[in-house]
């Protein structure tokens, strides 16, 4: 069997290497408040790009179609209020839902930037739906935070990457070691994850 050069075998390598990344599409819904959208097209624009400069070195990519909705309230202040929400949350695809404001459950003197949540309610129609919620505070990165929750990622007590606890844990108000602080950026574990997700929900195989 003839061998290959050693240069020809590293860049076959790196050409693996550099898969195109997994497009993940989106559909961004903002909520109309006071007869107009809480935030322009634009916002959304930014937000995906910003999202994008985090993810795509990891292998995954967004698109996003936006359009408006018109929810039963623009500031969620508990749980049925988030829950009403399902009916927006189209089954099958990622979800992202701008509202203007979410009070954190825990801590009600804070509002939240975003959340991902999944419905709890009675209604067995409903049952198994969850989206993105994203208030009109929030910073870009905070969708790249959210969706890798969505991704199932959870909060990296440690710190140091895009996973550290948000101000509202609890973690920052005991005793004990507290978080190295937010950076935009993977562990190589959490990128496995989330690539893995990302295929599953496009439909590729592993």
């Amino acid at each position: 069997m003839k061998r290959l050069p050693l240069l020809t075998l590293f860049l076959c390598a790196g050409a693996e290497a550099r898969q195109p990344p997994i497009e993940l599409p989106l559909l961004v819904r903002l909520a109309r408040c006071d007869r107009k959208p809480v935030k322009p097209e634009a916002w959304v624009k930014a937000h995906v790009e910003a999202a994008n400069r985090i993810l795509e070195p990891h292998g995954v990519s967004l698109t996003a179609t936006v359009e408006a909705f018109t929810p039963a309230r623009c500031e969620l202040t508990s749980r049925a209020h988030r829950d009403a929400l399902a009916r927006h949350a189209a089954p099958g695809k990622v979800v992202v839902l701008v509202v203007q404001r979410a009070q954190d459950l825990d801590l009600p003197s804070y509002n939240l930037m975003g959340v991902h949540w999944r419905y709890g309610g009675g209604d067995p129609s409903l049952a198994g739906r969850r989206w993105i919620i994203l208030t009109a505070r929030a910073r870009p990165p905070v969708l790249a935070h959210e969706l890798c929750h969505y991704l199932g990622l959870r909060h990296d007590r440690a710190g140091g990457n895009l996973m550290a606890p948000g101000p509202s844990d609890p973690i920052w108000r005991g005793k004990g070691k507290k978080p190295a602080p937010w950076a935009p950026r993977l562990t190589k574990s959490q990128a496995r994850r989330i690539r893995a997700a990302a295929r599953r929900l496009v439909g590729e195989k592993p």
